[in-house]
């Protein structure tokens, strides 16, 4: 089987400055295509550091990603030719269309910019639609060397354009399936789907995991048929859980429930700073079910701009179940939408008491039947932490009520006072 090992060439990554994308995505494509990504290594602007870790690969392909760009610090080319024994050759074709590309854009051309139209002798120059950098494909020692662009965009772009349809085309007949779920704990799911477990490994899939600021990640390798076997199983052991699929972004899934359901929703927030209302836009058409945001952080924008009372905020504080009703009832009455989140806490560092210490977040969901709080503790996390999983709750509650699955028994439920409003 086929193997690939990528060189990411640059001090910014190894000082600090930059922080390395590109074996993220080129591990997910190999994967994709059943070749495994044996070796990753960071390597500095060094001629001979270059030279040396080239000379070291082993696997049939190896794609170098940056280095290519018109200054002095970008040598990747020259250890290249100097690996492969030949000399640096412009390729005037290319070096006439680029300087025909600065002038429509209306840059100057300066004489180091020549240096990207260089290539070692025998090189096979990949064209590029994106930046001014071309790559080039050697072929050495049996083996095959896809030199790239470093800037992640421009990487992910000659993958598409220049790999997938060789080396990195899908050579056996398994893929990959990618679950995401909200609100378990990364062992507490792997200890829940244990039967899925046991029969990934009979079918010879691949289980794995991957947790991010409180998104748990599951993928499954494997022949396709096999896949959706133990895929089905373990969404009937967790699907409750379940906020992404696929390609799918949790935001992604939210979006395509709600224009399903023919729903608008409108938020009103307070420690999340406008972060609910920005995820909830992320995705294109939002306009089609996004009503309005409001961004209460004071108690008297909760009064002015929502209609909380005073009386409440100041009988139980700006955090609680009572106000945060409040402001959902107050921001769907306001912007006439069918749905509405709000959302009160302390993020921290500071603010917190021994009743209500920092990670407090109140979370309340007004519909037409009723008006649904929650209650979270996120203690022992960053100010960004907290606010990133009250903006994951959030979006989970409106999921799972779009899907039929809102039934977590710590949520408290208020019916309407108008129950003929219920739909």
């Amino acid at each position: 089987m086929t193997t690939v090992q990528l060189l990411c060439i640059g001090d910014e990554l190894l000082d600090g400055r930059v922080r390395d994308a590109n074996t993220v995505h080129l591990a997910g494509v190999a994967a994709l295509a059943g070749v495994p990504l044996v070796e990753s290594r960071v390597v500095p602007d060094d001629f001979q550091a270059i030279r040396w870790a080239l000379s070291e690969t082993t696997a049939e392909v190896v794609v170098v990603s940056g280095g290519l760009g018109p200054t002095a610090d970008d040598i990747t080319r020259d250890a290249a030719a100097a690996f492969a024994g030949a000399e640096l050759v412009v390729d005037e074709p290319l070096l006439q269309e680029l300087k025909e590309a600065f002038h429509r854009r209306g840059y100057p051309f300066t004489e180091n910019n020549r240096r990207q139209c260089a290539f070692p002798a025998g090189a096979q120059v990949l064209p590029t639609e994106v930046g001014t950098a071309a790559g080039f494909r050697l072929h050495h020692q049996g083996r095959e060397f896809y030199f790239l662009p470093g800037v992640p965009s421009e990487f992910r772009w000659f993958l598409d354009h220049h790999l997938l349809a060789g080396p990195l085309a899908s050579q056996v007949p398994t893929g990959s399936t990618r679950l995401v779920f909200f609100g378990l704990g990364e062992s507490d799911l792997e200890t829940r789907i244990g039967t899925a477990a046991e029969e990934a490994r009979d079918l010879g899939v691949t289980l794995g995991y991957r947790a991010h600021r409180s998104l748990i990640e599951v993928s499954l390798k494997g022949p396709q048929e096999a896949r959706r076997s133990v895929e089905a199983t373990i969404k009937g052991l967790i699907g409750s859980r379940l906020v992404a699929e696929g390609d799918q972004s949790f935001s992604e899934r939210v979006a395509h429930a709600l224009l399903n359901a023919g729903l608008t929703v409108t938020v009103a927030e307070s420690c999340t700073g406008g972060l609910l209302g920005a995820r909830l836009t992320d995705v294109p058409g939002s306009s089609g079910y996004f009503h309005a945001g409001y961004l209460t952080y004071s108690n008297q924008a909760k009064i002015d701009l929502l209609g909380v009372s005073e009386e409440t905020l100041k009988a139980h504080g700006a955090v609680s179940p009572e106000v945060v009703s409040e402001m959902a009832r107050g921001a769907r009455q306001r912007s006439g939408a069918d749905l509405a989140l709000a959302v009160s806490g302390i993020a921290g560092p500071g603010g917190g008491t021994p009743e209500k210490p920092v990670g407090t977040v109140d979370f309340g969901f007004a519909t037409p039947a009723g008006t649904y709080t929650l209650r979270r503790h996120f203690g022992g996390r960053s100010r960004g932490h907290v606010r990133t999983l009250s903006v994951h709750t959030a979006l989970s509650l409106l999921l799972f009520h779009l899907e039929g699955r809102l039934d977590l028994p710590e949520l408290q439920f208020s019916p309407s006072e108008n129950r003929s409003t219920t739909s």
